[in-house]
């Protein structure tokens, strides 16, 4: 819970300085899809039942492909509190979003594939993604989506729903800050903090 609540303090501190950069100039819409970009994050996992709080890092390249497909790659590194090294593993993934722009709404879907490996086991993956970005004002943008992840590994049994959202905010043309919070079924929270930077 400690941990939650400095996220929400970072995020609301974040909030309080946007202000500062209202001079700057927006970037040509606030969305991220059909974008060129890279992104850093940090990133904390509640899991229901477990007492130890998860945290990550992660990095991801997005390009677009054509008008209306986008790819990229993915990266996170994982751990948990305790410092237990059985409990640390990474994620490599790339994935492929195809999206529609309907104003300021645009629906997408995105699929993916990647590979987790850990000290004891090496499992592929993949996930489906179905949501939609909507462009609030000419810096900020949201999105909400709902998933579905499985692994492709005989020792895993069944898949798993998700559901999710995110807000991105542009500080300049080029820079911008990002929020996201997401639900997986059993119980699951995963919040992400990132900054996002377009060239």
């Amino acid at each position: 819970m400690k941990t939650i609540q400095s996220l929400f303090a970072l995020g609301l501190t974040t909030a309080c300085a946007l202000p500062a950069f209202a001079q700057d100039a927006a970037p040509t819409d606030s969305g991220l899809l059909g974008k060129r970009y890279v992104e850093a994050s940090f990133i904390v996992t509640d899991t229901q039942h477990v007492s130890e709080t998860g945290y990550g890092l992660g990095a991801s390249v997005n390009m677009p492909i054509t008008s209306n497909v986008d790819a990229g790659v993915l990266f996170t590194h994982n751990w948990s509190e305790g410092g237990d090294k059985a409990n640390e593993f990474q994620d490599l993934a790339g994935y492929f979003t195809v999206y529609q722009v309907c104003g300021d709404f645009r629906p997408f879907a995105t699929a993916t594939l990647g590979y987790q490996w850990w000290a004891t086991s090496n499992d592929p993956w993949y996930q489906l993604d179905v949501g939609s970005e909507y462009l609030v004002t000419e810096r900020l943008s949201v999105s909400a989506q709902v998933s579905w992840s499985e692994f492709l590994a005989g020792n895993w049994n069944g898949g798993e729903w998700g559901a999710g959202g995110r807000a991105h905010y542009w500080l300049t043309k080029n820079l911008a800050t990002s929020a996201t919070a997401a639900y997986t079924e059993g119980g699951t929270w995963t919040y992400r903090l990132g900054v996002v930077f377009q060239f």
